[in-house]
């Protein structure tokens, strides 16, 4: 446990929860909740299980042995908790669909209870979650709890570090006040299939714990990248009305908006600003080459890093963004 003027702290002690520190500097308040922990793990265990596509997510080798290891009785009920996953809860998307990302504010809400008596999600589900719980308490939550607390431990230098500094850098950039006093932040072994998402209104990122992708440094990087989603609407809006005054949509054949692909960059590259050799996650993950066309990464840091720097505004560094861009894509 730690209690930072830049990060407020939430522990259990023999299981009893207490309320978070908190500062009026506090930039995140970590969490590692038992009911969204298990919410997310048996919508890991059931995607195992009903594999599609080639990114299906797989449970971890410890993790499968003491599933093995059940008795009888405990199996027929895990089995049946992760069965109604399957049928009723992994074709929804984790952050898309606006009914889980009501059940994720909710689980994370109840961390607290005993029962889930007074939280406002489907029946069948607190049922099966309650059935889950006493499984998941004995054999699994003790080692994910501190597989959580240990990465929210490693993060504290970094924090210590370069948080201050990320925060005011960002708030300057997006021109958008910091989304939260503190921004809550819960930690799981699983966070879907790109290890980290966040929810808006109020802004709560999710990220894994255990997921290779977000270690070191890059936990850093995953943490403000994930804030940035609660600040970057101007700079979305900005990108749209760009496109509209130019009388033309963007039609690059990308699989996620360009305002992410700015986001992204912005995040890594201040992160890769502070800390010598730094590889930002998108460089380092393939991103620019799956999601994102040629040239984008080299037009957003020609055109958006002047704004990053403070010698243009941001409506002038996305109107051109976008004239480049539309020019790249459509040249003969």
């Amino acid at each position: 446990m730690f209690c930072l003027a830049l990060v407020s702290c939430y522990s259990r002690v023999h299981g009893q929860a207490t309320p978070p520190a908190t500062t009026e500097q506090a930039l995140f308040d970590f969490r590692s909740g038992f009911w969204i922990n298990l919410h997310h793990f048996l919508y890991l265990e059931a995607a195992a299980q009903k594999p599609s596509g080639p990114r299906a997510p797989t449970v971890s080798h410890a993790d499968a042995e003491i599933g093995s290891a059940l008795t009888r009785e405990e199996r027929a009920a895990w089995d049946a908790a992760v069965s109604y996953y399957q049928e009723s809860v992994i074709q929804r998307d984790l952050l898309f669909d606006e009914g889980m990302t009501a059940i994720k504010n909710q689980l994370e809400d109840a961390e607290a209870s005993s029962d889930l008596a007074n939280v406002d999600i489907p029946s069948p589900l607190r049922d099966v979650l309650l059935k889950a719980s006493p499984i998941y308490r004995k054999h699994w939550w003790t080692a994910h709890d501190r597989e959580n607390r240990t990465w929210i431990e490693n993060l504290r230098p970094l924090l210590d570090a370069h948080g201050a500094a990320l925060r005011h850098s960002m708030v300057r950039i997006y021109e958008s006040p910091w989304p939260g006093q503190p921004v809550r932040v819960d930690v799981a072994l699983y966070a879907g299939p790109l290890a980290a998402y966040t929810t808006n209104q109020p802004t709560r990122p999710t990220v894994s714990s255990t997921d290779p992708r977000n270690q070191g440094t890059a936990a850093l990087e995953i943490l403000f990248h994930e804030t940035s989603h609660g600040m970057i609407r101007k700079v979305s809006d900005a990108i749209n009305a760009a496109q509209e005054n130019a009388h033309r949509s963007d039609n690059a054949p990308r699989s996620a908006p360009l305002w992410h692909a700015v986001l992204f960059y912005t995040a890594g590259e201040l992160v890769a600003e502070r800390i010598p050799g730094y590889v930002p996650y998108a460089d380092k993950n393939g991103l620019w080459v799956r999601a994102w066309p040629d040239p984008d990464r080299a037009l957003i840091e020609q055109d958006w890093k002047p704004h990053m720097a403070g010698t243009i505004s941001l409506s002038a560094a996305t109107t051109k963004l976008v004239s480049d861009i539309a020019a790249a894509h459509h040249s003969p």
